[in-house]
């Protein structure tokens, strides 16, 4: 895939993310399935992984070195998020911090010099280019979309 199609699925999401302002409130913030977050956790989920890019990640990807190990932890980076859009944020904060930070993260990626898109680097490991690197993180976001889709249709048809 290409990194101009990569940058076009995460600009498709905020696109997602926007629209999700129309559905009723209780959708918003009922979880997807039992023991499951809620379409808002899970956007404010996102948001925290775009951050986490924004705040250093992407400036250790440098091509034919290796990343350093994360320095984040995953579980209460997500509890954060989960907790924050479930207790803290209002219905129209969440998919205006996704838009934000998602904008600050495109512009970002838009800077990147090509050979740096496609020379691969070390990451636990596995040699990934940054393309290839964020590709898995538009598949993941996918993931999430498709989840939330499936919950709204649910929603719908009940």
């Amino acid at each position: 895939m290409s990194y101009k199609r990569v940058l076009l699925r995460f600009r498709e999401m905020d696109g997602f993310v926007q629209s999700l302002k129309e559905i009723p409130e209780a959708w918003w913030r009922m979880p997807i399935a039992e023991g499951k977050w809620s379409p808002a956790e899970i956007i404010a989920h996102l948001i925290e992984w775009d951050r986490f890019l924004l705040d250093g990640r992407l400036d250790q990807l440098k091509p034919g070195q290796a990343a350093p190990p994360v320095s984040v932890q995953v579980d209460g980076l997500n509890a954060r998020a989960a907790r924050w859009a479930r207790e803290e944020a209002s219905r129209q904060e969440v998919p205006d911090a996704f838009h934000h930070t998602r904008t600050r993260l495109l512009r970002r990626l838009e800077t990147v010099p090509g050979p740096d898109r496609v020379e691969p680097f070390t990451i636990r490991g596995r040699s990934l280019t940054l393309t290839a690197y964020l590709e898995g993180l538009a598949d993941h976001e996918d993931h999430h979309r498709k989840q939330i889709e499936g919950h709204l249709r649910t929603r719908r048809e009940g």
